[in-house]
């Protein structure tokens, strides 16, 4: 099994590719945009990536309810968030996007504290 495929299953997900190593899971969120159910993970996702030169980064689509247990459980978890924001207009329910890096943590250990960051603030996946 590769590394890619190992950090993919620390959070139950798929490796969208592998160099560099980007892994994701699909949120549980019943989300329309300008009024058609999406299920794109461009929409939904939450996604980690793991660069060899000690890179690593997260993204994850939040619900307004989700945004402050997920700041303080990455923050928790020495893990540095660095943006918060939309992507789309018309959607329902109001979807943000936080996103958050850190620079020579084990990958593992990176996926790890990640994704218990996302069971801590109560996020929910497919």
């Amino acid at each position: 099994m590769s590394t890619c495929q190992k950090l993919a299953d620390i959070i139950g997900g798929e490796v969208v590719q592998s160099n560099p190593c980007v892994v994701m899971r699909l949120r549980d969120i019943r989300a329309t945009i300008l009024g058609r159910r999406t299920l794109s993970p461009l929409a939904l996702p939450f996604m980690l990536s793991f660069e060899k030169n000690g890179l690593n980064l997260g993204e994850s689509v939040l619900l307004e309810r989700e945004v402050n247990p997920m700041l303080d459980a990455l923050r928790k978890r020495g893990l540095k968030v660095t943006a918060f924001h939309n992507h789309w207009l018309f959607e329902e329910p109001r979807l943000m996007y936080m996103h958050w890096e850190n620079v020579g943590m084990d990958p593992f250990e990176f996926a790890k504290r990640s994704f218990e960051a996302a069971r801590e603030a109560g996020l929910k996946f497919i």
